[in-house]
């Protein structure tokens, strides 16, 4: 895993606070964010025909008789030296390991290169017949999110390896976002409940990026699986509510003194009416006593639900992975791509999530809550036939609603949009 973590003018965008949140520390210019990219290799044994000959990118060349490991070197070898070419550190796994180090010790520094476990070639590279493929993990070092820097620096690698070398992207591999503070430190509890009860609410609108027809959709390949139907917290509210119940907000005044955070609160008090599974989890949310148990809320029990689409794993500390590594909340619901623009996109709206979550006297986030909150009652409501949109077009002009809420620009957003309205 990757180390820290790391307008259309439509309507008015939101000017955000950078004030500090509930505990020093949690503050917008403290967030830290680290990627994740998974991606293919393509290698040329000796001798063996180019397929892809009139592509001018490079091939890198590798004996017939190489065995995994050593074809695996050549090709991390090959992408560190990429890296290092456009002025920034890196680092292969082999190295370290060699070096007798750690992982951890190049973190906050470092470009990490190391095998992608899941990813492996789909029938669109099986086509290329003579490539053998090494798959390829490439970690960034935390980086300040807020800092100008830090998109050029992104950009600027993965740009360099997108240019020079034939990588490959399928659905066995992903991306992930890590986003954290800079000094290392877990962010304080209520900001967690902040960010649990805001992905809990947005979750469907934020998953519609995945392609329903691939292959990957259901996490044959990558484990990243559903909040709403795998955590602890999704089998505590099937037991607490009819999901199909809404309640109106007299009836849920009492309740509402449970949550501390007024945002949340008066994001819910503003709706006409809520899903009861909405309130019940959110109210579960701000029971959580310490960061171990709300880690552990919206974790699965399982090995394979451990590590969700919004994986708070790392608070949880239920196996080493998760003790050891750093105290980082990661999204990990985007497939593959070498669309520099693509990953860059999504940086930014993960990003501008947290950003929002951290400062608590951000606008932002209590119009994107109250939005949300408002697209899950009415996904309760049947339409009429003639009523009905098309499913791209609903699922992107929701996505679409909470880009505008979240106070992003059109530029950020407008792939994802366009990607949800083909892909649905």
């Amino acid at each position: 895993m990757a180390p820290f973590i790391h307008d259309d003018g439509c309507e008015a965008r939101p000017t955000p606070s950078h004030t500090t949140g509930g505990e020093p520390g949690d503050s917008v210019d403290e967030i830290s964010v680290a990627v994740e990219w998974k991606l293919l290799l393509p290698l040329l044994p000796h001798g063996v025909a180019d397929p892809q000959p009139s592509d001018g990118r490079s091939v890198l060349e590798v004996p017939c008789h190489a065995d995994e490991q050593d074809r695996l070197a050549l090709a991390h070898d090959g992408v560190a030296k990429v890296i290092r070419e456009v002025g920034e550190r890196a680092v292969t796994m082999h190295a370290i390991r060699n070096d007798a180090l750690e992982e951890g010790d190049f973190w906050a520094s470092t470009w990490i290169v190391k095998k992608a476990n899941s990813a492996e070639p789909m029938e669109q590279e099986k086509l290329l017949k003579g490539y053998v493929w090494a798959p390829v993990e490439i970690c960034s070092p935390k980086m300040r999110l807020k800092d100008p820097e830090t998109r050029i620096r992104m950009r600027k690698v993965i740009s360099a390896l997108c240019s020079s070398h034939r990588v490959a992207a399928n659905c066995t591999c992903d991306i992930h976002i890590h986003l954290g503070r800079m000094d290392g430190r877990a962010w304080s509890l209520p900001t967690l409940k902040r960010l649990g009860s805001f992905l809990w609410v947005a979750e469907p609108t934020l998953r519609s990026i995945r392609d329903p027809n691939s292959p990957n959709f259901n996490h044959v390949y990558t484990w990243g699986f559903e909040l709403r139907r795998r955590s602890r917290l999704a089998k505590r509210v099937e037991h607490l509510v009819d999901p199909f119940v809404c309640q109106l907000p007299v009836s849920m005044t009492s309740r509402l003194g449970e949550i501390s955070d007024h945002q949340v609160s008066d994001s819910l008090r503003g709706q006409t009416v809520v899903p009861a599974a909405e309130l019940a989890a959110i109210l579960e949310i701000w029971k959580t006593a310490s960061r171990l148990e709300l880690g552990q809320l919206l974790s699965g029990p399982e090995k394979k639900y451990r590590r969700l689409g919004f994986n708070f794993s790392a608070f949880g500390e239920e196996d080493e992975r998760a003790r050891h590594n750093p105290r980082t909340f990661e999204f990990r619901i985007m497939e593959g791509s070498v669309q520099v623009d693509l990953i860059l996109s999504w940086m930014a709206i993960c990003g501008t999530i947290v950003e929002a979550v951290v400062a608590r006297a951000d606008s932002r986030f209590v119009s994107a809550l109250g939005l949300m909150l408002r697209q899950r009652a009415q996904a309760q409501i049947p339409l009429a036939v003639d009523g009905e949109e098309r499913e791209g077009v609903k699922r992107g002009r929701e996505f679409r609603g909470l880009m505008q809420a979240l106070g992003l620009s059109v530029d950020e957003y407008r792939a994802f949009e366009e990607k949800i309205m083909r892909d649905w």
